[in-house]
């Protein structure tokens, strides 16, 4: 028996064995059947159902994201005070009618994209990650010629 078995004789047609003699705790449980598994290999595991997508948000990696998204606000604000310009024609529009508070509103609403957007797709782990590792590979590069613009300046 395998430390995931955990007491389940799934040989038993009808039953759980022990850990699931009433049909509430039965709807805890399912059969892990995958096509590639052996027969012997088949093992009841415990549903995921009902788990909220915010469990998949990373603490770590958002506040990696929201480093990176504080640091892209500085470093701009930065840089506009030198006397260089915002290349980002979206971002250069919210600055010109909202002045830094645009920009602000803009990462703001990149955040709420990145949290919400897991909510609606059918892998949220998979969406977060993949959102999370676009958004610090463009915000890093975009913090770096931040820096690199503000230091060619000074």
């Amino acid at each position: 028996m395998s430390g995931n078995d955990v007491g389940i004789d799934a040989s038993e047609d009808d039953r759980l064995g022990d850990l699931a003699d009433d049909s509430a705790a039965r709807e805890k449980w399912m059969l892990r059947d995958d096509e590639f598994l052996l027969e012997e290999d088949r093992e009841y595991v415990l549903r995921d159902e009902g788990r909220s997508w915010l469990g998949y948000v990373s603490p770590a990696v958002f506040g990696a994201v929201l480093a990176v998204m504080v640091g892209d606000v500085i470093t701009t604000a930065v840089g506009l005070a030198m006397g260089l310009e915002e290349v980002n024609p979206v971002a250069a529009a919210l600055i010109a009618e909202a002045g830094l508070g645009g920009l602000v509103l803009l990462k703001t609403l990149a955040a709420i994209v990145l949290l919400l957007l897991p909510g609606i797709t059918s892998d949220a782990r998979q969406t977060f990650r993949a959102g999370s590792a676009v958004y610090l590979f463009v915000g890093l590069a975009v913090v770096a010629g931040n820096a690199w613009a503000i230091l060619a300046v000074a």
